[in-house]
């Protein structure tokens, strides 16, 4: 019986290894801010995953490309799912966006966010709740990075948070959206996108087939595609759509 000797790592990997706990265990964890795309961020409450994330540059990587390709300044944005409020600081600071509506469920999410405006000289208009299909409360999955938290799913640790439909954040607003940017785990198979208002002709939105299965996502595409609403582009499962002009 013969035996198989496995290759030893070369010198090469080991030393990447050792740089990459090295990085993970000593050096992402003193991390206390960042700058992406211009914008200053507290990440000092963020794991060294999320804080590697957004140091190398990946974070709405795709968010920001069609951002940039789909917002004009006189627009009027309503986000859905203002996380920490990177894309919401993105379209006001590099974009020149003036009237950006952010919707965020997690009070401790929230609680960054408003820090984060606050460290790039502005005020945020935000909205506590969770995007939904019909108003009232509803449970809020908070497990995990921020980013992961959800309505979908169950957790054991989760927080009551009030929900709003879309009909009733659009009344929250001092002006009628001319965007929508959706990024919410999910959730996006709950709202009714018929009560977007006509002033409308621009959807980013983040799509999670993983998460709700591709059926309810193709119903959703289908959706929107019969209230006039086009695929313009797609990256990496943010889709851009729009009416045509």
């Amino acid at each position: 019986m013969s035996t198989l000797t496995l290759p030893s790592p070369s010198l090469v990997e080991r030393w990447n290894r050792f740089q990459s706990r090295f990085r993970f265990k000593y050096l992402l964890p003193r991390v206390r801010t960042a700058r992406l795309a211009g914008i200053k961020l507290d990440i000092s409450s963020l794991s060294p995953l999320m804080k590697n994330i957004i140091l190398t540059g990946r974070y709405e990587a795709q968010e920001r490309k069609l951002a940039a390709m789909a917002l004009k300044e006189e627009d009027v944005v309503l986000e859905l799912g203002g996380a920490i409020g990177f894309i919401g600081l993105y379209c006001r600071k590099v974009l020149g966006v003036k009237h950006v509506t952010s919707v965020e469920a997690n009070p401790a999410t929230l609680r960054l966010l408003k820090r984060n405006y606050q460290l790039n000289g502005l005020t945020p208009h935000v909205i506590h709740a969770a995007a939904a299909g019909e108003d009232g409360e509803l449970d809020l999955n908070i497990g995990g990075e921020f980013w992961e938290n959800t309505l979908t799913g169950s957790s054991a640790d989760t927080v009551r948070v009030p929900a709003l439909s879309l009909a009733s954040l659009v009344r929250e607003m001092p002006q009628a959206p001319t965007v929508l940017i959706c990024d919410i785990e999910g959730a996006e198979q709950y709202l009714d996108f018929r009560q977007l208002p006509s002033s409308v002709t621009r959807i980013i939105i983040e799509l999670h087939p993983a998460l709700i299965g591709q059926n309810r996502v193709d119903t959703i595409l289908a959706g929107l595609h019969h209230q006039g609403f086009e695929v313009r582009c797609t990256e990496d499962g943010t889709t851009l759509l729009e009416t045509p002009r």
